[in-house]
């Protein structure tokens, strides 16, 4: 009930979402969009078909949601019955070259979308790599520069959508620090301790493990209780991604505890009385 709910919520505001179609496929409600929203922002809408994950929108909500569509989407759902009626329903959409774009679901996939006509060539490409459903196991996103080749290769006309590398790339960075905290992990178990020399002061082994965690899984959080070293984890965990990832800058983000700030409050409102 709440994916029908969420859903609900973005075709009730559809209504209102697109102030201007800038651009528009010609001879076919399927195609390529390009959108003014009405908060002025512009975005690419490709529109393949009237069901659930068919469609495309470059706004941050369609990228988060995992709902397969978003406001811009429904809005542009909703024109295109009330131009065609129920003809929408039965016109398909003819892809005329291939494409690679991400699928946004419970998990985001990589999909390979054949034109109606493919070409041995891309036919071998999508048995090499690709499932029946067209999607790109996880194990191949290592291969993904040679998959990118043979694609080229096979139809220089294939489109490849702009999240689709930078998905691969964040996707190959966290495997590639899960397996390094695996051997580096491994090397603590066996007695070493891989953090030797990070800083000038001894860490305890639940700390290591930490400090790996944070500097191995990309985005994460330290939710060590309160006394058990969750700073000097941050300063080492930070080190190594230094040493690992060449990173400049680091912010901190930090949270006055409300306990202490309430006590400065009350001895300043004492201090206020006493005046």
């Amino acid at each position: 009930m709440l994916i029908e709910h969420q859903i609900g919520e973005r075709q009730a505001r559809a209504a209102n979402a697109v102030a201007q179609v800038l651009a528009k496929p010609a001879g076919s409600p399927w195609g390529d969009y390009k959108i003014k929203s009405a908060s002025g922002k512009i975005y690419r809408v490709a529109m393949r078909g009237p069901g659930v994950f068919e469609n495309y929108c470059s706004c941050p909500d369609f990228a988060v949601n995992t709902l397969g569509t978003c406001k811009h989407i429904e809005a542009m759902l909703e024109r295109l019955r009330k131009r065609r009626g129920k003809a929408l329903e039965t016109t398909a959409y003819k892809r005329s070259r291939a494409s690679l774009a991400l699928r946004y679901a419970e998990t985001i996939e990589v999909r390979l979308n054949l034109p109606a006509s493919p070409s041995p060539a891309l036919q071998s490409i999508a048995a090499k790599f690709f499932n029946p459903d067209g999607l790109l196991p996880r194990e191949q996103y290592r291969q993904f520069a040679q998959i990118l080749d043979a694609l080229r290769n096979a139809d220089d006309r294939a489109i490849v959508y702009s999240d689709v590398p930078e998905h691969i790339e964040w996707e190959n960075e966290v495997a590639e620090g899960l397996d390094l905290e695996r051997k580096l992990l491994a090397k603590l178990k066996r007695g070493q301790d891989p953090t030797a020399g990070v800083l000038k002061t001894s860490l305890l082994p639940y700390q290591v493990q930490g400090i790996l965690f944070a500097a191995c899984r990309g985005r994460v959080v330290l939710a060590d209780d309160m006394g058990l070293g969750k700073t000097v984890q941050a300063l080492a965990a930070t080190e190594l991604l230094r040493r690992r990832k060449g990173i400049e800058r680091v912010l901190v983000v930090a949270r006055r505890p409300s306990n202490i700030s309430g006590r400065r409050r009350l001895r300043s409102s004492r201090t206020n009385r006493r005046r």
